[in-house]
């Protein structure tokens, strides 16, 4: 009893295991691809350098040392007239040395470090945003890789039942055939659309593999097969124009930037205040009646103001404004031409529910049809030909309205996705 217990437990679990299949999901399947994409790498290398300038930036904040030597000759030297025989002064030697170690410290220097600071991280706000905007691009791609490999899928189901419904079809012919109640003519139509669907699906395998292999290459992993493709639930809902789109994120922070430079144009125009150091040894010293080697220094602070400065400053304030309406009419231009095109996006949503609802009524309609052309072609009323024709009719019937299911759900997806709410 124990050893049975046993094997049907192992049964189970083994059983269980067999029928586990992996599910994709659209966002899943985006989310993956973002983040296997190389240009994702671009935000890191973006923030390092960002990162290195800033510390530079932060150096200007620090004494700034500078070690300088000289050796001159010169032609001549300041001499004193001889005024008393009692009283002889030794002129400069010609030869003259000095070492230094110059130090200047930065006190206040307008605020331009600081804007310098803010400048740069607004840049980087900037540069990796526009990178986030590229990589929403791939959703598109993974968007249609992934609805190419559903439509696939269904259409692979209905050439699928199609087949069984020609075999079981062609069995009865036969055995027609057999009685001598129906022609062989009709078992070789039969045959020929058999081997058609055949093609269909060798058409079908070869599309569904060029789709998986993209779509793994963008995952960076291996789709198994079996694995299910599902589809997010979507509701567009009034269709009320509502931009989330990264690109309006990206014209503010462009603005911001703007705004932040013209700021530092405003700082080169501030005073600066510095303290200074000097020390050396030399010949000769700060005292030049003596030949001999000395040390020497000397500190103080200075002010320093570029008065004409105002002038430039005032000219690229007014070049950033110009730019700033230039990036302010882009963003509007922008924004002007996506409610455009959502307009089509729902025009597009209508149009397939439309569509769906008459496919319904075509699918009822070809399906009676057929199965009265199949009781004639039993009854030999009809030819095989006139047969397939008619279940071609439906099979056509039965495509469209998988495909407009597909598309219906893709508008909705293009449509969410270019509103930035996907």
């Amino acid at each position: 009893m124990k050893n049975s217990v046993f094997i049907f437990l192992f049964l189970f679990c083994g059983l269980s295991f067999a029928q586990k299949t992996d599910t994709l999901t659209l966002a899943s399947c985006q989310q993956q691809a973002i983040e296997n994409y190389p240009l994702i790498k671009q935000k890191d290398l973006l923030s390092a350098a960002a990162d290195l300038r800033l510390k530079n930036l932060n150096t200007s904040y620090f004494p700034q040392l500078s070690l300088n030597g000289q050796a001159t000759y010169q032609s001549a030297v300041t001499e004193i007239p001889k005024f008393s025989p009692l009283i002889t002064i030794t002129p400069s030697n010609k030869d003259q040395y000095k070492l230094t170690l110059d130090v200047n410290q930065n006190i206040w220097d307008g605020g331009q470090t600081s804007t310098q600071k803010k400048l740069e991280v607004s840049s980087l706000e900037a540069e990796k945003m526009n990178v986030d905007v590229e990589l929403v691009k791939i959703k598109d791609r993974v968007n249609q890789l992934f609805f190419n490999i559903l439509l696939v899928q269904q259409n692979q189901k209905i050439i699928l039942n199609l087949q069984n419904d020609l075999q079981s079809k062609l069995t009865k012919i036969k055995a027609g055939i057999k009685n001598e109640v129906q022609l062989q003519s009709n078992a070789d139509v039969l045959q020929a659309e058999l081997i058609k669907t055949e093609q269909q699906l060798i058409e079908l395998d070869n599309t569904k593999t060029i789709a998986l292999n993209m779509l793994s290459e963008y995952l960076n992993q291996p789709i198994p097969a079996g694995t299910v493709f599902k589809l997010p639930e979507t509701n567009v809902g009034a269709g009320v124009y509502d931009n989330k789109r990264l690109e309006m994120q990206l014209f503010d922070v462009q603005m911001n930037k703007l705004e932040v430079s013209k700021k530092l144009s405003t700082t080169r125009t501030m005073p600066r205040f510095n303290a200074f150091g000097q020390g050396g040894y030399g010949r000769p010293g700060f005292n030049m009646l003596s030949n001999d080697f000395d040390f020497f220094y000397i500190v103080g602070a200075k002010l320093s103001w570029n008065i004409s400065g105002f002038y430039q400053a005032a000219r690229e304030k007014k070049i950033i404004d110009i730019q700033k309406n230039l990036l302010d009419v882009q963003k509007q231009t922008f924004d002007k031409n996506l409610k455009l095109s959502s307009q089509k996006d729902l025009s597009d949503i209508t149009k397939y529910q439309q569509l769906l609802d008459k496919d319904n009524e075509i699918v009822a309609l070809r399906q009676n049809i057929t199965h009265a052309s199949s009781v004639q072609l039993e009854n030999g009323i009809i030819t095989a030909t006139e047969y397939v024709t008619e279940l071609d009719a439906e099979i056509q019937a039965k495509l469209n309205i998988e495909l407009h299911k597909l598309q219906l759900q893709m508008a909705k997806i293009n449509y969410l996705n270019a509103m930035g709410k996907l």
